[in-house]
């Protein structure tokens, strides 16, 4: 017994071929004049320095709060919780490079 109608060819699907993102895709002519040069030593400082901002920012706020200044409590709060948060993240990367040096250092050559 065969039901017409129901079984119908379905459309073909082209598939064409997948190009991997821009941003992927190896420069044509490489040249060392373009090319980013990668300074662990200043992004460091750099990282340090907004987690340093952002701790004497917070520190600014609770000195006017203290003094009686008019400060927003809900501002005061964020930027107290914002230093807080950006200090334990730098310590825990400070912990993770520290582990990643002392194990290259028992390695074995």
């Amino acid at each position: 017994m065969e039901i017409k109608g129901i079984v119908r060819e379905l459309p073909r699907i082209q598939i064409r071929e997948i190009e991997p993102p821009k941003w992927l895709q190896p420069e044509s002519a490489p040249s060392t004049e373009s090319a980013p040069y990668a300074d662990f030593g200043a992004m460091l400082r750099e990282v340090i320095g907004q987690v340093n901002d952002a701790q004497q920012h917070s520190a600014d706020l609770a000195q006017r709060f203290a003094r009686g200044e008019p400060v927003d409590e809900q501002t005061l709060v964020l930027a107290m919780e914002r230093a807080s948060l950006a200090f334990q993240l730098t310590l825990q990367v400070r912990n993770k490079v520290l582990d990643a040096y002392q194990e290259v250092m028992r390695l074995q050559v």
